[in-house]
């Protein structure tokens, strides 16, 4: 009964991409409260995803996952981020095993200057497997906020 009340959850939570979301994190009173908003961009036959983030309206950056490799040299099973605003805010990326909400690996540009892009963290998984994906806009020792989850493949 509770993994079918986590699976409904889940597929809820899959949902609101459709509608869009908007995420407002605030980190005490000192701290003002920062809008996140993302939009999904997915290809590969629905395995791979881009979830582009916005920081307060503005592009902030991407989080990438890639299910096979590419004629253009990208790895498969793949993901990897990019910082693309100067806003003091980096990007996060994670992809999740969904049966248990263990990480199964992540990206960051947290502490690195704009514009950077992480490299590519690979690892072979079996064909067709699962995973979701999340996208996040924070700061190392700050407030985050995530985007996710994003349904995805190996």
């Amino acid at each position: 009964m509770a993994n079918m009340r986590n699976r409904i959850a889940t597929l809820l939570a899959a949902t609101t991409v459709m509608v869009g979301v908007s995420l407002s994190v605030g980190a005490g009173t000192a701290s003002a409260a920062f809008n996140v908003t993302y939009t999904v961009s997915h290809y590969d036959g629905n395995k791979s995803a881009t979830i582009y983030l916005y920081l307060n309206g503005d592009y902030a950056g991407y989080v990438n996952w890639n299910a096979d490799p590419d004629s253009f040299g990208t790895p498969g099973d793949a993901l990897r981020a990019y910082d693309g605003a100067a806003d003091g805010y980096g990007i996060k990326g994670a992809t999740i095993w969904p049966s248990n909400n263990a990480t199964e690996r992540t990206v960051s540009t947290y502490g690195h200057a704009y514009p950077y892009y992480t490299g590519w963290n690979t690892g072979n998984l079996t064909e067709g497997t699962s995973l979701d994906l999340y996208g996040c806009v924070g700061k190392s020792a700050g407030p985050e906020a995530c985007a996710g989850p994003i349904d995805i493949r190996a």
